[in-house]
């Protein structure tokens, strides 16, 4: 199914930043609350064009790479967008995630420059591959240090036009690097401005709209949300160098936010925190928007009870860019929404034929204006993303109301016994359990059935929560053949880089596991003579 719309071609950066200055100069376009400083459209200009005078006598060119690390700030939105206005490549990597890669990366992305905020531990970086590095430094608006010292002194760049065509590298942003080698995903020019047009439309940005962001704008997410989509629409972007659940409201009604985006992990947070604040004491808050991983419902509806607030989803990959979301008001839950405007989506079967529609299968993003250009793999060479659409690995349908919902990864199905079961149904259901505060279920090897379903979850402190509590709820709210076999208490659930649950740890948990303890937790084992999708469990 096609959701894709017809368009015509894409702006410049640099037009976009002179027409933003040239209507609104004395408007915000990004604010730091941790700085206390703003940049406006007409300041952003002056910065633009100061950078594009310093790229240019640098001998940067189309697709040469300007990498940049550092944290989040006005100065890391500003060059963000200066070598875009430019027309060269920015590259962002987070610095946290990515120490251990972090030679890796600068040789296969080879940089004409490399911008570095002071402190943030590279400073002791051995430096082999010619490049040039130049300290980030602070902007002020009558100068600066570092790098916005050396723009400040140029004044040339004001009559130089973009060096970039559409289909020129606009972006390289790296994920988490859980991998050993991994790998930098490449968007155009053409392709970051539909990413960010087709954000801003689902968000309803327009001039004087503030949205708030203080996830790492290294990844694609914020760089969509909370960098692009404000500098497309107008608007003003709010940023924080980190999330804080005891400042998030305050944040957001000192500065009249009308939207924010969080990630489940901040749900949870706020909702352990119990801030005592409602959706009246921040009248210009219109939603707050999900992304990154599944939201559970029983989250979902815990976080608007609780608070009073409309919390939307969004979702999308690397290399599809953002793919459906809800707007606003109009959220369905338990969905992502719609597809984007310039969005294409399909669910294929395994062979990669379309299914019926409101089948289940791989959902099949992209092949059209929002897609990537392709990877940067370790070796410095690309490699094109299939043109027909990139396979996301997630499994999923579009319901009757055009909504996607996904209900899993995958590499996560479990098959048990020959029946393919997504173990985020499951999931949800254990998070349904006044207590739990984190559970997931993992496919384990089984002599008999492939695999079998363990359920791995943590309790609150003081709860007085048993397995057989947690069995007892799920046979009430499952059929029997997704019933989960055991249930494993842990202090922690093992996540990856990013912070999402590892699943394949989970599984190298209970392989690695003392078998005497294994048969301590409680199981729900099945009868000699059922077969995996019929019959009764009892425990024992």
């Amino acid at each position: 199914m096609s959701f894709a719309e017809t368009v015509t071609a894409a702006p410049s950066f640099h037009d976009l930043v002179l027409r933003h200055a040239g209507e609104r100069p004395s408007a915000v376009y990004v604010h730091s609350v941790d700085q206390d400083k703003c940049i406006t459209y007409g300041e952003l200009r002056t910065i633009a064009d100061g950078l594009a005078a310093f790229l240019s006598r640098a001998g940067v060119r189309a697709n040469d790479r300007v990498l940049m690390l550092a944290e989040n700030s006005v100065e890391f939105h500003a060059v963000f967008v200066g070598v875009l206005r430019y027309g060269a490549t920015i590259v962002t990597v987070n610095v946290d995630m990515n120490q251990a890669h972090l030679a890796e990366i600068i040789g296969a992305v080879r940089p004409k420059l490399v911008i570095v905020q002071a402190g943030i531990g590279v400073e002791g970086f051995t430096r082999s591959g010619g490049e040039c590095w130049i300290e980030l430094g602070d902007w002020e608006c009558d100068g600066g240090t570092g790098l916005f010292g050396e723009i400040a002194r140029r004044r040339d760049g004001v009559n130089l036009r973009s060096v970039a065509a559409p289909d020129d590298h606009a972006v390289i942003f790296y994920t988490s690097g859980t991998v050993a080698k991994p790998k930098g995903v490449i968007q155009t020019h053409a392709g970051a401005f539909f990413n960010y047009d087709a954000t801003a439309d689902y968000l309803g940005l327009v001039p004087g709209k503030n949205v708030f962001d203080c996830r790492s704008f290294a990844w694609l997410s914020a760089q969509h949300m909370g960098l692009g989509a404000p500098l497309v629409a107008g608007a003003t972007a709010h940023v924080a160098r980190k999330f804080s659940a005891t400042r998030y409201f305050d944040y957001l009604k000192q500065n009249d936010i009308n939207i924010g985006f969080v990630v489940p992990t901040m749900i949870n947070m706020l909702l352990s925190a119990s801030p005592r604040v409602s959706g009246s004491d921040l009248p210009k808050l219109e939603f707050l928007t999900c992304s990154s991983a599944p939201l559970f419902l029983d989250r979902w509806q815990a976080f608007e009870q609780t608070f009073g607030i409309t919390l939307c989803q969004s979702g999308g990959s690397s290399e599809g860019g953002n793919t459906a979301a809800h707007r606003g008001k109009d959220r369905k839950l338990g969905t992502l929404g719609p597809p984007l405007k310039y969005q294409t989506v399909r669910i294929v079967d395994d062979e990669g034929v379309e299914v019926a529609p409101g089948g289940l299968g791989e959902i099949v993003v992209g092949g059209g204006l929002q897609q990537a250009f392709g990877y940067l793999d370790p070796a410095g060479t690309i490699e094109r993303l299939p043109t027909g659409g990139h396979r996301t690995g997630d499994l999923g349908k579009v319901d009757e109301e055009g909504h996607l919902v996904i209900v899993g990864r995958k590499k996560d199905l479990i098959i048990r016994g020959g029946v393919n079961i997504a173990p985020l149904e499951i999931d949800a259901v254990l998070h349904e359990i006044a207590g739990v505060t984190e559970a997931a279920v993992a496919g384990v090897p089984d002599p008999i059935y492939g695999e079998e379903l363990v359920g791995f979850v943590n309790v609150a402190s003081g709860s007085a929560l048993s397995s057989e509590d947690i069995l007892a709820h799920c046979r009430r709210k499952l059929p029997a053949f997704k019933l989960p076999r055991f249930i494993l208490l842990l202090d922690e659930l093992p996540k990856n880089a990013r912070g999402k649950v590892d699943r394949q740890q989970l599984v190298d948990l209970w392989i690695k596991s003392d078998p005497i303890k294994k048969t301590e937790v409680v199981s729900a084992r099945r009868s000699s003579n059922d077969d995996p999708q019929h019959g009764g469990w009892r425990s024992d």
